[in-house]
């Protein structure tokens, strides 16, 4: 089975990752598409994302995109035996990546002020939903039940309607802007411990991620003394037209709008005449209303030569089908095959880091569970065949054989 050329930006740094799921997951991969080796340790039940269908060629589609090119340790972490093992490889390791609840890992000995004993250097990154302190801190948390409390359900109905129900989400974005923020810190950690030696803990909650990444919505509502708690004028649903829906930025060329749906004469309206004026919600509504009607006359086609003519940004609601289609997709190298086994291939979802002399993607397939215990255990630790054997026998190491 072939690999790819393996990245150089990140090849002298080794991740134990303890996470499972995505908002770890997708962190880890990063680390590994710069290549830093990846070791996953997995209990003996494996992460359950292994389970979740659909399938191809032995792997699941949700562990496969989160989890291609590491390696995969399989330690009865119920075990002390498994817990020991795990420490021993902590000196050998740069980070440190868990996503439990908080607590779980100083309640099986395996800590921040313990492993910190064990390698003074090492970065210790905690992903949670509310921090690893604070009133919620102790709370089971998932993307969408963060998502709520962050109010982004909340600002999503308000796009729809004052009185809509919120929609919910399709997309795990509290999980992903935690790996995102988690992946920048870790390396600003690594980088400063360059500079002083120091390894430290990093606490990433998806609540102050998400705050984050809603800033300047909570910024008006508190700059408005609590008076402005919905999406601005520039956030509306897409125009509907004749075959297909498109998004369209109507507030921020709103003269070169009028002028291509052929009102110009609406720029004298007292309505529309100043920024002040537009920026008024029942103003904007009108303004909204006559837009939808012109939309309503034209096709995605007519309407994209109209909005090239007169440069105003729009972008067509696409189908899942037709953006993994898209020209722009294949372009940038957002879909790479992964081998998965011999004569059997499919697509993942690149990381989306572009660097002009270093390769960054996956560099292999994901693992089976506890594909890499020789290698890891074999190779770091100096374990012989003889002891790798009976720790399999007795249930500290478990392997996953290949389908």
């Amino acid at each position: 089975m072939t690999t790819r050329p393996k990245s150089e930006m990140l090849k002298k740094i080794r991740v134990l990752d303890f996470t499972r799921v995505l908002s770890g997951p997708f962190c880890t991969r990063m680390f590994s598409d710069l290549g830093a080796e990846v070791i996953k340790v997995e209990s003996d039940r494996g992460d359950s994302m292994r389970l979740l269908p659909p399938f191809k060629g032995g792997f699941a589609s949700y562990f496969t995109q989160f989890n291609v090119g590491k390696k995969s340790i399989g330690v009865n972490l119920r075990h002390p035996q498994g817990l020991e093992l795990v420490k021993k490889l902590v000196p050998h390791c740069d980070v440190v990546i868990e996503n439990f609840r908080p607590g779980v890992m100083a309640k099986m000995g395996l800590g921040y002020p313990v492993l910190k004993e064990i390698n003074p250097r090492i970065i210790f990154c905690s992903i949670s939903g509310f921090g690893q302190t604070g009133p919620e801190a102790k709370r089971l948390a998932y993307t969408d039940m963060v998502q709520a409390y962050s109010g982004m359900d909340y600002m999503a109905g308000k796009m729809i309607g004052p009185d809509a129900d919120p929609p919910g989400f399709p997309y795990s974005f509290g999980d992903s802007y935690a790996s995102l923020n988690a992946t920048v810190a870790i390396l600003a950690a690594l980088l400063h411990r360059e500079f002083t030696g120091e390894g430290q803990a990093i606490d990433i909650s998806m609540l102050d991620c998400l705050l984050a990444a809603n800033d300047s919505t909570l910024q008006k509502f508190i700059f408005s003394d609590g008076k402005m708690d919905t999406a601005g004028v520039a956030f509306r649903p897409p125009l509907r037209m004749k075959n297909g829906q498109m998004a369209v930025a109507l507030f921020m060329n709103f003269e070169r709008v009028l002028q291509g749906i052929g009102r110009p004469e609406l720029l004298q309206d007292e309505r529309f005449k100043t920024l002040e004026a537009r920026g008024n919600p029942a103003n904007f509504d009108q303004y909204l209303r006559i837009v939808r009607e012109w939309a309503q006359k034209v096709t995605v086609e007519e309407a994209t030569r109209i909005f090239d003519q007169y440069d105003i940004p729009y972008g067509k609601v696409n189908s899942i089908a037709e953006i993994v289609q898209s020209p722009v997709v294949r372009h940038r190298n957002m879909l790479v095959a992964i081998e998965l086994k011999e004569n059997e291939k499919a697509l993942v979802v690149n990381t989306p880091f572009r660097f002009s002399n270093s390769p960054c993607e996956p560099q292999d397939r994901p693992p089976h569970l506890g594909e890499h215990n020789r290698e890891v255990f074999g190779g770091l630790l100096k374990f012989s065949e003889t002891e790798m054997e009976r720790l399999g026998r007795e249930g500290v190491l478990v392997q996953q054989k290949a389908s």
